[in-house]
């Protein structure tokens, strides 16, 4: 284990405290429940809200994947986990969750789910469910967070029909995606913010594309590309090659949890060999900057998991000129949005949607100085994100939204340097949109543009804009 990696937790945690309104004590305070009927959800929401800071837990599933207990026990060492192998279904059962804080329901037995909402409602604690949806053409999920004394009518649509069997959730991409989304619901929850007042729900086709053979390039080994590299590989994808010149520092532990005993290692080679030895991937990883020398011709496809302009848009360049599917993926403590490039629709391009020559070109000519060191910092979460205030990166034909403050550009790519507010969940949601957009585009379903938000007064918020192309643009009233 690197120095001061999870002796000194306030460390590890120092970026997202820069977040104003943060409260590390009711994280590290709090005890959460956690209900499941299989091991995806639950066994992601562990591994990142150990990284968030969040310590104690009671866990009542079946059953949880052994390398996210690990990860979760390495990131902090002080971590307690009662964890009860089996099911909640029985109303006296609910005494186990006695003392939580807040709970979080993954399961999808109905019986499992009315215990919760009657313990949650008697112990007047604040619940999130997530409930997986599939059917034979269409999947996904929907969450609802319910404040005591406050139900709506809508826990009925929480409610799984089976009461003691059920469809476990068998997709790893949208478990990872929903876990995220719960995990930053219960940081609202513990932080005394508003609960989010509406169910929010992701479906779309169910995917049938095979990933086994494709290779992918994966730009980026930091807060994005510790979700999305993994989300491929437990989509069926076995050869992924991953980019950053970047080491690990004991920082960015608190949303790149797959680095955990890794500080000083080069990221690229340290994920790689974590997803070789965890999950039986063929993952090979170069701690090189990404360049205009870069080879990608090999590659079927490229998941853009950077956060500076410059590089983005060279990345995007790239895939248009050697006719390559691009995922692109932005994020920021709150936000974040994943754009869809496919050569064979002539659909935009991410550098064009969101305006990125535009922004590299102002910068270049303002007072700013220019990024030293590598060619990209994927760690640094929030560069790429959307909106950033006079230099918010929008769709054409949307304008931009004012006062949310500027951005300075920063005087080092590295994320060693310039420590940005950077949390776990944003990354952990918008890495598995990245993976389900490329499924969904391989499926003949070529999604829109999604944009993923957590706004202090609104709650959650999902929104999947409809898919563009430059022809598009014509018919855009000026």
């Amino acid at each position: 284990m690197g120095k001061n990696e999870g002796r000194e937790p306030h460390i590890r945690h120092q970026r997202q405290q820069l977040i104003p309104g943060w409260r590390q004590d009711r994280l590290s305070t709090a005890t959460v429940g956690v209900v499941g009927s299989g091991p995806w959800p639950a066994s992601f929401f562990l591994a990142a809200a150990a990284a968030l800071g969040i310590r104690r837990f009671v866990i009542v599933c079946p059953r949880l994947h052994d390398p996210f207990v690990a990860v979760a026990r390495q990131l902090d060492p002080g971590i307690e986990i009662a964890h009860l192998e089996g099911w909640l279904t029985h109303w006296s059962t609910g005494a186990l969750l006695d003392g939580c804080s807040v709970l979080v329901d993954f399961s999808q037995l109905g019986l499992t789910n009315k215990i919760l909402f009657n313990t949650a409602r008697q112990r007047s604690t604040p619940l999130v469910t997530v409930r997986c949806l599939t059917d034979i053409t269409r999947a996904g999920f929907r969450l609802l967070s319910t404040e005591p004394g406050k139900e709506t009518a809508a826990i009925r649509t929480m409610v799984s029909e089976p009461s003691l069997r059920a469809v476990l959730w068998d997709d790893p991409v949208t478990a990872m995606a929903a876990a995220g989304l719960a995990l930053e619901e219960i940081k609202r929850i513990l932080f005394e913010a508003p609960q989010t007042p509406t169910v929010v729900e992701y479906t779309r086709p169910r995917p049938t594309a095979v990933l086994e053979t494709l290779r992918v390039a994966v730009i980026g080994a930091g807060a994005l590309g510790n979700f999305a590299a993994p989300a491929l590989v437990l989509s069926g994808c076995r050869h992924i090659t991953l980019w950053d010149p970047d080491r690990v520092d004991v920082t960015n532990l608190n949303r790149q949890i797959f680095f955990a005993g890794q500080v000083g290692a080069f990221k690229a080679p340290a994920l790689a060999h974590r997803l070789n030895t965890f999950f039986a991937a063929h993952a090979r990883g170069l701690p090189q900057p990404f360049d205009e020398d870069t080879d990608l011709s090999p590659f079927d496809a490229v998941l853009d998991c950077v956060d500076n302009f410059e590089t983005r848009l060279l990345i995007s360049r790239r895939a248009q000129d050697l006719e390559k599917i691009l995922i692109s993926g932005g994020t920021g403590p709150d936000k974040g949005q994943v754009a869809a490039y496919d050569p064979t629709r002539g659909s935009e391009t991410p550098a064009r949607l969101f305006r990125m020559e535009q922004i590299v070109s102002r910068r270049a000519a303002s007072s700013h100085p220019e990024p030293s060191g590598h060619g990209f910092s994927p760690g640094r979460a929030g560069r790429g994100a959307l909106p950033m205030g006079d230099e918010a990166i929008v769709p054409t034909g949307r304008k931009p939204q004012e006062g949310r403050g500027g951005s300075s550009f920063p005087e080092s790519a590295s994320c060693l340097v310039q420590a940005d507010p950077s949390v776990v969940m944003s990354n952990m949601i918008i890495g598995a949109f990245m993976v389900d957009a490329l499924r969904r585009l391989l499926s003949g379903d070529p999604p829109g543009p999604l944009f993923y938000e957590s706004s202090e007064r609104d709650g959650l918020r999902l929104t999947v804009s409809s898919p563009s192309s430059p022809a598009d643009e014509k018919r855009r009233p000026q």
